[in-house]
């Protein structure tokens, strides 16, 4: 029980690999406050994760609005009592596809928004109540296309964005850790989620496995295994790192 009476919020967690996390997590003892636009997958996980016991409560957030991510962060601190960890998973969008030639500026905005900025107002919002008790865990999901120039899925926004993320988990991680605040990133590939399942077919996919040094997709449970390590105090002595969980596809 790693995790045991730590408050946890964690974004994009009605489903894939923030669902994955937030499972896992609450199998750890940890209380998770459900961040994400899917009301009915919000429901769901929410009904799913109470069966063990912990303290889940989902939050219909839409994380690229600075002001509701500052109001709904309130909300968890009123219902939980404090904010212990921060998970930014909450990604992707439809046009993290588009190369540049084809990439107008609502698209590229959207994009960012969502990969980028999301995580610069999900972390403003919960710092203060993590520098008054003087501890915090901060993971954020970056991707191996940020640091390939894109990858998978993504392009030029997605990896802008995606690169974008490491630069300011370092960032935080250098400035906060006088406060007892950690801060991490983790860039995956392939992982098979419905985001995955609904953007390629099985062929796609199988080709793909086999550009990994290890043939094989990741699976969302053991990555969000890594992910409760490095929220738990196991992990004392890791910060500002990054981990790439791919399969070996950024070794080249």
């Amino acid at each position: 029980m790693r995790l045991e009476n730590k408050n946890a919020i964690i974004t994009g967690s009605a489903g894939g690999l923030g669902a994955a996390v937030a499972e896992r997590f609450a199998q750890n003892g940890a209380n998770v406050a459900l961040w994400d636009m899917n009301e009915k997958g919000l429901e769901e996980m929410e009904s799913r994760l109470k069966r063990y016991g912990v303290l889940a409560k989902g939050y219909k957030t839409n994380v690229t609005d600075f002001d509701e991510s500052q109001q709904k962060a309130q909300q968890v601190i009123k219902d939980f009592g404090k904010i212990d960890i921060l998970v930014n998973c909450a990604g992707g969008g439809r046009d993290i596809a588009l190369g540049l030639r084809d990439l107008d500026k609502t698209a590229w905005d959207k994009v960012i928004d969502l990969n980028l900025t999301s995580t610069f107002n999900c972390t403003k919002a919960v710092i203060e109540n993590m520098i008054e008790n003087n501890y915090g865990k901060i993971v954020n999901f970056s991707s191996v296309a940020g640091l390939r120039g894109g990858g998978l899925l993504g392009k030029a926004a997605y990896a802008s964005a995606k690169a974008g993320v490491v630069g300011f988990t370092k960032a935080v991680a250098k400035e906060f850790a006088q406060y007892g605040i950690y801060a991490n990133a983790i860039a995956p590939s392939l992982h098979v989620t419905p985001l995955i399942e609904a953007n390629m077919n099985p062929d796609e996919i199988e080709q793909l496995k086999k550009s990994f040094l290890l043939k094989t997709a990741g699976d969302p449970s053991k990555l969000a295994e890594l992910v409760v390590f490095l929220a738990s105090d196991d992990a004392q002595f890791i910060t500002a790192a990054l981990y790439t969980v791919d399969g070996g596809f950024s070794f080249h």
